[in-house]
């Protein structure tokens, strides 16, 4: 089985708007560094090419 992390840093917007279309959660405004650990796994013995995603985290606080 092999396995393999992948880091990935986004910037996010993110706002919840009602029937009216107006915010009513999240800023639409501001942008938001977001960072997120993903571990996919694949038996290489195997004939599937894909892979599994396995784990997914938030990097540990400094």
């Amino acid at each position: 089985i092999a396995e393999i992390t992948v880091t990935f840093d986004s910037e996010l917007m993110s706002t919840t708007r009602d029937a009216h279309d107006h915010v009513i959660g999240g800023h639409a405004n501001t942008v938001e560094q977001v960072t997120d650990i993903w571990t996919f796994a694949r038996d290489t013995g195997s004939r599937d090419p894909n892979w599994t995603l396995i784990a997914t985290s938030a990097p540990a606080a400094a």
